[in-house]
């Protein structure tokens, strides 16, 4: 069923609206379908119809600042859609291993990639995400993470294979299930009463902040390559592998990896090692049965010497400082080479983050210099440009 501020769908509705559809998506005039991605039933229905017509959906964020760029990459045009009239559903044979979705990356260590994924990829890592969290026709699962993230797909597809709810409202209030990052997480405990019937709550973007909270969490790792979560609450998916190696390395592989990068010059290309693992560039740990994200290896830098891995520093100051979000990067330095540079919400003062951080970390992991985090697009930061940013508040 479809929950919305305005209405409630069972699924014969939907399948009749998502039919409506795909008369739209017919008339498109190409296989990539690019498409704003707000979380509205329009969204939602020109997805399933994309791929009941077997195109390629090639969701985008609203707060892009020109969707030009996309679609010369895409070579495609964009598509608006309008709500159907709603038809009797054609029957369709899915066919698992056409791609269905090519979904931007967050681009936080640089310029975003096109990964592109398989209904097979999508479907496999719902089937396997609801044999971690059990889902029943009579729960509700709020769809909290945006319809061009994996993390979105993600829920939709929970909730379709499992026959649930899917709230797309402003009100949460009758959610059992939620799909947070940690900001979204702190926001929630200002009201706690307000989830009386919350079961569940799904937690990535970050590691998992040290607080109480009334609910039942299950702290999640994954990543767009691998279709969503590839740990759950220190379980492994059942359709992935995972390995890590003497060096903190993760690799990952299995039916949910996805079938590469897109690229005009190259078209698809996967970039596996010679025993057919994806590298990550994650850094995880198990201690104990339990999963440890240590960083990403690319983020690392070198201050006098010494090595530094910024999500140490990011998790101190959310545990120690009470930051609802941390963020640091490397500042060039004369002397040390490079120096820790915080970008934090909410702001505090930088005396009393020296005074909170000294007993649990070192002095030269103490971040110099701390710095309002901006609004960015997406779930995650763009770390390029946090660096030009830090550059700047010193030239």
């Amino acid at each position: 069923m479809l929950i919305t501020n305005n209405f409630s769908w069972d699924y014969p509705t939907f399948e009749s609206y998502v039919e409506g559809m795909c008369a739209q998506i017919r008339a498109f005039p190409h296989e990539r379908v690019a498409l704003w991605a707000p979380s509205t039933p329009e969204t939602l229905l020109a997805l399933f119809a994309i791929w009941k017509t077997g195109k390629i959906a090639c969701p985008l964020s609203p707060r892009l600042p020109s969707v030009v760029p996309a679609l010369e990459e895409l070579e495609t045009t964009l598509f608006t859609p309008q709500m159907p009239q709603p038809l009797s559903p054609r029957p369709v044979n899915w066919n698992p291993d056409k791609l269905a979705t090519f979904l931007y990356t967050s681009g936080s260590t640089g310029k975003p990639k096109i990964a592109c994924h398989t209904l097979g990829n999508l479907i496999q890592s719902a089937l396997g995400s609801n044999q971690l969290i059990p889902l029943e026709p009579s729960d509700q699962w709020a769809l909290t993470l945006p319809l061009f993230h994996v993390g979105g797909l993600g829920i939709l597809f929970r909730c379709y294979l499992a026959k649930c709810s899917l709230l797309l409202s402003s009100n949460w209030t009758a959610a059992t299930h939620l799909s947070l990052v940690p900001t979204q997480l702190f926001r929630l405990l200002k009201n706690p009463s307000a989830l009386p019937r919350l079961k569940t709550l799904l937690l990535g973007g970050a590691p998992l902040p040290d607080i109480e909270t009334p609910w039942n969490i299950f702290p999640s790792y994954g990543m767009t390559e691998m279709s969503s979560q590839i740990i759950t609450n220190h379980q492994i998916h059942p359709f992935a592998e995972l390995h890590i190696t003497p060096h903190h390395e993760i690799w990952v592989r299995g039916s949910v990896l996805f079938q590469g990068y897109y690229e005009k010059t190259q078209g698809i290309h996967l970039p596996l090692n010679s025993k057919g693992w994806f590298l990550t560039k994650d850094l995880g740990q198990w201690v104990q049965n339990r999963f440890q994200f240590l960083g990403r290896e690319d983020n690392l830098f070198i201050s006098g010497g010494e090595n530094i891995q910024p999500e140490e520093i990011e998790d101190a100051l959310r545990r120690f400082c009470s930051c609802e979000e941390a963020y640091v990067v490397p500042l060039s330095d004369a002397e040390f080479g490079k120096r820790p540079v915080a970008f934090v919400k909410p702001s505090f003062d930088f005396l009393q983050m020296q005074q909170q951080l000294s007993p649990h970390l070192p002095k030269y992991k103490i971040p110099i210099r701390l710095l309002p985090l901006p609004e960015f697009e997406g779930l995650k930061p763009n770390r390029a440009k946090l660096t030009a940013l830090a550059k700047q508040s010193v030239d």
